[in-house]
């Protein structure tokens, strides 16, 4: 899986892995796709997890809404994204602290 496209996407697949230590869910990362196609057979690609798994593949909308959603393995996020399971969530936790710092008790910095 990619990065989010910069073009108009008809629907985008995010992990996400929901951090015990930290509290919060962080974005290991996405793709978005262009056609209705596209986007149903990523997501049909996409291996559910039957047992306890602290990650989720969430399906959205184009407008960013959740509107599928299923657990999925590390394995499975290492796969689609090309990259160790560390690593993934050290650039996702990291991203994340970024964003919070961007932000005030007033709003967005």
């Amino acid at each position: 899986m990619n990065r989010r496209a910069e073009v108009p996407c008809v629907g985008y697949i995010d992990l996400v892995f929901f951090d015990g230590l930290m509290n919060e869910a962080v974005c290991l990362g996405g793709a978005g796709f262009v056609s209705a196609s596209e986007d149903e057979m990523a997501w049909e690609n996409v291996p559910a997890f039957s047992g306890y798994s602290s990650f989720q593949a969430d399906r959205k909308d184009a407008n960013g809404d959740i509107i599928e959603e299923k657990s999925v393995s590390a394995e499975t996020c290492e796969a689609l994204m090309g990259q160790p399971i560390s690593d993934l969530i050290s650039m996702g936790r990291a991203k994340r602290k970024a964003e919070l710092a961007g932000y005030t008790l007033e709003g967005k910095v």
